[in-house]
């Protein structure tokens, strides 16, 4: 299994929050399946050259959030259970833009004040 990851170290993101972001990404896009096999954390620590324990991080943080589990002396592998954890992800954006649409409206702004505010954000490398 190839992972497509790029890790920037000039990034203010730490690289094991980008390496974790992007498989996360990549498994709530169903481009990784249930019980798929990735890139061992050596062989990806090579990959991407930064050191095993930045990956052992991002893998750790990815088993802790319920999306990959291991499997002594095989590997790591993608948890089934993919498509629940997108479902609780849409649930907490869909919390997050009714308080925002709630504090924008309070705050005088129009639907299109709030979609350009949303659009930077989204856009913003940093957040």
């Amino acid at each position: 299994m190839c992972l497509a990851i790029i890790v920037s170290l000039q990034s203010e993101i730490p690289a094991y929050e980008q390496i974790k972001m992007q498989i996360k990404a990549q498994i709530l896009a169903g481009s990784l399946s249930a019980d798929e096999p990735l890139t061992s954390m050596r062989q990806l620590a090579r990959d991407l050259r930064v050191s095993v324990i930045t990956t052992t991080r991002a893998y750790g943080d990815l088993e802790a959030e319920g999306l990959i589990y291991t499997v002594q002396g095989r590997g790591c592998f993608v948890k089934g259970n993919a498509d629940m954890v997108r479902q609780q992800y849409l649930r907490s954006v869909d919390d997050a833009l009714r308080t925002a649409a709630d504090k924008g409206r309070a705050a005088g702004l129009t639907l299109s004040e709030l979609q350009n505010r949303l659009e930077e954000t989204f856009n913003d490398p940093c957040d």
